[in-house]
C-alpha cells in the first residue's frame, strides 16, 4: 500500500487557507480604522501579510488537531477531537493576536462598525474567520486530497467520514 507523502495534507491546508483568508481579509477591510481610506496598494499590503499570518495560524492548528490524534492525515475521515483542536487553536491563537495588536501593539483597530466581545475587545469578524474558512479549507483540501471519490472509503476502521 502507497502511503500519503506527509507534506501533501499541510501544504494543501497551507495553500487553500492562504487564498480563502486573502478573500476573507479584503472582504473585511471596511471594519478597521483607516483601511476604506487607504490606498489600494497600501490595503493590498496589509490584507497579503495578515494573509501569510492567517495561513501559518491555519498550518499551526492542523498540527495541533494531527497531535490530538497523532496523525498528519486526519484529513481524511476528520472526526470531533481532531476538528475540535483544529478549530480551538485557530480561535485562541486569534483571540491572543487580534488582542495583542489592537490592546497592546497598536497595529491596527477597529472601526466602530466591527462588532467586539465584551471581555478581551476581539472583533467578530476574525472569529468568525476562524470557524468559516478552516472548515472550508479543510473540505476544499479533502476534495484535492482525495478528489470525488466517497469519504467512506478512507475512513480508518471505527472512524466514520464526514
Amino acid at each position: 500500500m502507497n502511503r500519503p507523502h506527509w507534506i501533501v495534507p499541510l501544504a494543501l491546508i497551507w495553500i487553500t487557507s492562504l487564498f480563502l483568508h486573502l478573500a476573507w481579509e479584503m472582504w473585511q477591510v471596511p471594519f478597521y480604522e483607516g483601511m476604506a481610506s487607504a490606498s489600494h496598494a497600501a490595503a493590498i499590503w496589509v490584507c497579503t501579510k495578515a494573509t501569510f499570518g492567517d495561513a501559518n495560524i491555519a498550518l499551526t492548528a492542523y498540527l495541533t488537531a494531527a497531535l490530538s490524534v497523532r496523525s498528519l492525515h486526519w484529513i481524511r475521515a476528520p472526526s470531533s477531537k481532531p476538528l475540535f483542536f483544529y478549530l480551538l487553536a485557530g480561535l485562541l491563537i486569534t483571540i491572543l493576536f487580534e488582542y495583542m495588536a489592537t490592546e497592546i501593539l497598536g497595529r491596527w483597530q477597529y472601526n466602530e462598525q466591527m462588532p467586539t466581545l465584551p471581555l478581551f475587545g476581539t472583533g467578530l469578524l476574525p472569529l468568525a474567520q476562524w470557524v468559516v474558512v478552516p472548515l472550508v479549507s479543510l473540505y476544499a483540501s479533502r476534495l484535492m486530497y482525495f478528489g470525488m471519490r466517497p469519504m467512506r472509503n478512507y475512513a480508518p476502521s471505527g472512524q466514520q467520514s464526514l
